[in-house]
């Protein structure tokens, strides 16, 4: 029937005539173009006529008989979840040992189908040769043996049970029926229709409209420049009409899927950069997996925090989640709050522990988002009442229902949904529904367990919003068939590809499989069927180009043997991209280094702000200004800085808790008695460590507390050995920084007081080697300069003390050679005594404080690429961009634009 005359048969008939296609897609197509129809006939209502999916149709007929009261005995049929999960438990209880009991049931349902579908399933039982085909009729038998037990329908043998109530008329059939996309009709759909045709049912095939136009070939280089021009080439075809019907049509499109999704929203929908949920004018079939849907991923996360153990990029997720209660009223807290869990947790968080560190980062930094809190306080009081024990499916489909409804920002009224979001809920819910009817399979699950079910479900649930119907279409190969259009670009035709290499099926006997014709048992077979595809696409529209890869990385590829002969394509002229602007735009330079002056009083990071000055205005401005510091990731265990922290606070606690904090003290006590000091010191460092973050392990502590020990022990036995009499003044002690304009606290490590009354201010270093340069007028490390300028301008040396395993030494400068072991005597080349090198350095630190109060923020790393390897800004200074190369002279680093 053609398609003019279906269409009008269509709306004279429209509650007498049946349309069944091969696909959801072409009846969705049938149904939008009636009703575009129906408009255009300025009809206000309408009878919606009867077009279905071949499986909706036997679902259909077989509800019909269901409710007939004269027929008894009719079973439910097994939903898609229960039956997965009937031929999991067959699997997993079978003799043989398989890797993979989830991926072996997969393959086993699918060979079952597959084996009702081409009419070979009571030959495959008699089948006896080969170990594969034999375990799959092993399992098969079960499998038929559980579904009878439990008084079910399997889905596969649907249509057979419905030809049989056909046959013997104890169902009504209806009196017409149009088949559309049949052209490759399995031996079962063929057998239904055949019974329906001998019971009266007038059957028509719907032929699509057919075009003659040549079809012309693209060879494209590779898979991105053959993604690229297909989207020149829809960007053009819409340009010339924006309500053209543009096909696409991908044999790998699950493959392909992101990669042709991001050349064509860099071409046709650019603003997507600034928009992501902007509306898209095309629109890619087979959807994703629901699980991978932001609102389910978030459902399944929330779950999966209360139930076990879970990265911390899970906790992440869900804190930061728009559908976690109060997430707008609260977004900045609880990004801030995100920032600092990621100080607090390790990389895997159980419930407990993440609660645990919400509340300490609430009373300590005070960031208190309560309904972020009440939501966790949900979730705590969820998990105590109903994870405890194992319940059934549609009890866990229930509890999960109510707890995340006490949770979520839809739930709670915040945040309205948009469609796709609105789609996406109600078949997460439809998702519930199908879980709690595992009672009919599955027994009682534990919490984990039921999880993992529910997870499963959703990974392999594909799930598309509708959108109505775009003009640019992305199809799969079967997906396409019967679709007219004004405009068809078929992609990926190479050599390897098309036709497709023969995939006969692993449980099945091969012979059965290529007797019976199925799809992929042979390369016969397969040329066959890729010429009929080719063919019926080549006449699906007025134009019609067919594209393939040159090269896939090295390898060269050639275009299928299928469309060697067709004439080359001319390509469209590349269409405007957002990145290519950008790239040809005309740069304004306006450099402007200097920033506000600062006003404030009160100014933190100490030392650091000098260091930073001195390495980099601009780090100093954008680190101690502008808060732009890069966020921490969690880790396991401790990491460099808090182990350097705990040793400083030993070394802290073990002076302080000396009775005289002297060397002869020191030289006094015994081993065991500094050893009682030093263990007492390590368990107070590390407890004050755990209420800032996530407390150690007890292994790990008494792992740590040895550590600690043993190399604090050891630097005191150096001092002792290369120190001459000397006493500790001052420790960690809070003191005000006044350096030119600037004022903040500084906590000087140590000073100590020699027996002649000399100081010396130490600063301990645990990681690897330091910078010396302190004679310049950017200080590597002006920490210690500052605390003697500032603080203690009469003392007569600094001194880095290393304190790190295996490698014990005090470094520094001082007034006289005796004072400080290990000294540097480079300072007396440029200064002519002690006095004059301090004040250098009060000059050298007043210019920094004042440059950096006033706002000196100049791009001038003092050394490139040293001074940039590890700074996190360089996308906030552009200096890569700049194309800067660097001077150095006399230790002055200056930024120069070739």
């Amino acid at each position: 029937m053609q398609r003019e005359a279906f269409f009008d048969l269509l709306e004279r008939t429209p509650s007498a005539l049946w349309v069944v296609t091969s696909n959801q897609r072409l009846a969705r197509s049938i149904a939008h173009e009636f009703d575009i129809r129906q408009v255009k006939r300025s009809l206000g209502v309408w009878e919606t006529p009867q077009v279905l999916p071949f499986g909706a149709f036997v679902a259909k007929l077989y509800d019909a008989a269901q409710h007939d009261p004269d027929l008894t005995g009719l079973c439910a049929p097994l939903t898609p979840a229960q039956e997965r999960a009937l031929w999991e438990s067959v699997v997993a209880d079978g003799e043989l040992a398989v890797l993979s009991f989830t991926a072996t049931a997969n393959l086993a349902s699918n060979a079952w189908r597959l084996a009702h579908q081409w009419d070979i399933a009571s030959r495959v039982r008699r089948y006896t040769a080969g170990a594969d085909t034999r375990a799959f009729v092993a399992w098969a038998t079960e499998y038929q043996r559980r579904v009878d037990a439990i008084g079910a329908v399997d889905p596969a043998q649907l249509p057979d049970i419905v030809r049989g109530l056909i046959c013997s008329g104890a169902v009504s059939v209806p009196p017409m029926i149009v088949l559309a996309g049949f052209d490759e009709a399995t031996a079962q759909q063929q057998q239904l229709i055949d019974a329906l045709i001998a019971r009266g049912t007038s059957c028509e095939r719907f032929e699509p409209k057919q075009h003659a136009a040549p079809a012309l070939r693209a060879q494209c280089h590779d898979e991105h420049d053959e993604n690229f021009r297909m989207a020149d080439w829809v960007a053009a075809r819409l340009g010339e009409n924006s309500n053209a019907r543009i096909g696409v049509v991908v044999p790998d499109l699950q493959m392909r899927r992101r990669s042709l999704a991001s050349a064509l929203d860099a071409t046709l929908t650019p603003d997507r950069l600034l928009a992501p949920s902007g509306v898209r004018p095309y629109t890619i079939s087979l959807g994703g997996s629901l699980a991978e849907i932001p609102l389910v991923a978030f459902s399944l996360r929330a779950v999966r925090v209360v139930v076990g153990d879970v990265s911390f990029d899970e906790v992440s997720a869900l804190v930061r989640s728009p559908y976690l209660a109060g997430a707008d009223a609260e977004r900045d807290l609880r990004d801030r709050l995100d920032a600092d869990l990621r100080r607090r947790c390790e990389r895997v968080v159980s419930f407990d522990g993440l609660l645990d560190a919400v509340e300490r980062s609430a009373r300590d930094c005070r960031i208190d988002a309560p309904r972020l809190l009440h939501c966790l306080h949900s979730l705590r009081d969820w998990r105590r009442t109903e994870t405890a024990v194992s319940r059934r499916p549609s009890e866990w489909s229930g509890a999960i229902a109510r707890v995340l409804r006490s949770i979520t920002s839809y739930g709670a009224g915040d945040r309205a949904l948009d469609s796709a979001e609105f789609q996406s809920l109600a078949r997460w819910q439809e998702l519930l529904a199908e879980f709690a009817g595992l009672d009919r399979v599955v027994g009682r699950l534990a919490a984990a367990g039921a999880l993992a079910q529910l997870e499963r479900l959703a990974r392999e649930t594909i799930f598309q919003p509708e959108g109505g119907t775009p003009a640019v279409q992305v199809l799969g190969i079967l997906e396409a068939n019967s679709l007219d259009f004004d405009h068809l670009w078929i992609m990926g035709l190479t050599a390897d590809a098309w036709p497709p290499p023969a995939r006969p099926h692993a449980l099945l006997p091969i012979e059965l499989q290529r007797a019976a014709e199925m799809p992929g048992a042979s390369a016969a077979i397969e040329l066959k069927r890729a010429r009929q595809l080719l063919q019926r696409w080549m006449a699906a529209a007025p134009e019609v180009v067919i594209s393939h890869a040159g090269h896939e990385g090295d390898r060269a590829l050639a275009s299928s043997p299928l469309i060697a002969a067709l004439d080359i394509y001319s390509p469209v002229p590349h269409a405007p991209r957002l990145i290519d602007a950008l790239g040809a735009s005309t740069l304004t330079s306006d450099l402007d280094s200097v920033a506000p002056q600062w006003i404030s009083s009160a100014l933190r990071g100490g030392a650091t702000v000098l260091k930073d000055q001195a390495a980099c205005p601009f780090r100093a401005f954008a680190i101690h200004r502008l808060n732009a510091r890069a966020i921490d990731a969690a880790h396991d265990g401790l990491d460099h800085s808090e182990r350097g922290q705990l040793v400083h606070d030993v070394l802290a606690q073990f002076w302080r808790a000396m009775p005289a904090p002297t060397r002869d003290a020191l030289a006094a006590t015994s081993f065991e008695q500094r050893r009682e000091l030093l263990n007492a010191a390590a368990r107070g460092a590390l407890a004050r460590l755990g209420r800032r973050r996530s407390a150690p392990t007890a292994a790990l502590a008494a792992l740590e507390t040895a550590r600690l020990v043993r190399i604090v022990e050891h630097w005191l036995q150096y001092e002792l050995k290369h120190r001459s009499d000397f006493r500790v003044v001052a420790v960690e002690e809070a003191r005000t920084v006044q350096i030119g304009p600037l004022a903040f606290t500084g906590r000087p490590d140590r000073i100590d007081e020699t027996s002649d009354g000399a100081r010396v201010v130490i600063d301990y270093k645990t990681g690897g080697p330091v910078s010396g340069a302190w004679l310049d007028q950017r200080p590597d490390e002006p920490q210690l300069p500052l605390y003697l300028a500032a603080l203690e301008p009469d003392a007569k040396a600094i001194a880095f003390a290393r304190v790190r395993a295996g490698d014990f030494c005090l470094s520094g400068l001082a007034a006289t050679p005796e004072l400080l072991p290990g000294q540097n005597r480079n300072w007396e080349k440029s200064f002519p005594d002690w006095q004059a090198l301090v004040d250098h350095w009060s000059v050298v630190l007043d210019r920094l404080a004042t440059a950096f109060a006033d706002g000196d923020a100049a791009v001038n790393p003092k050394r490139r690429p040293q001074t940039c390897r590890y700074c996190n800004l360089p996308t906030l200074c552009r200096i890569n961009e700049r194309g800067a190369t660097i001077d150095v002279d006399d230790g002055v680093a200056m930024a120069r634009d070739d």
